[in-house]
């Protein structure tokens, strides 16, 4: 059965919060999520057109990030991809062990860049 708020066919909304601070971007998620087949597109669209720029600095907080799925790893290695081709850099933080143990289980963790916080403008960046 089809999930009461959304008609056949039509993709649900994530809340993804955007900021950015000179050439650097944060991507987060308003509340908890999975990164999956449901809301991947989204993500990925609003994070393509972010490293479509070159020279770009792409944080996403995975924070509320609760799992992800093939879908939701193939979306982040497009990211990758196109951050690589854009002389841009994609940066994951605040990954969670489930998430980190989905990208072990298809040897992916190694494509990304793994961050504590997006030193050294994280302050400016997260007070925007």
């Amino acid at each position: 059965m089809a999930h009461p708020l959304f008609y056949h066919g039509q993709t649900p909304k994530i809340m993804i919060r955007i900021k950015v601070f000179k050439n650097t971007t944060l991507i987060s998620f308003d509340k908890q999520e999975s990164l999956d087949l449901r809301t991947s597109r989204q993500f990925k669209n609003q994070m393509m057109d972010i490293l479509k720029k070159p020279f770009t600095n792409l944080f996403v907080d995975l924070e509320k990030v609760e799992n992800v799925d093939a879908e939701g790893l193939n979306t982040l290695m497009a990211g990758q991809r196109l951050s690589e081709m854009n002389q841009s850099q994609l940066s994951l933080f605040n990954v969670k062990k489930e998430v980190l143990n989905s990208m072990k289980k298809y040897d992916l963790d190694s494509y990304f860049f793994f961050c504590d916080r997006p030193k050294p403008f994280s302050d400016d960046l997260l007070m925007v």
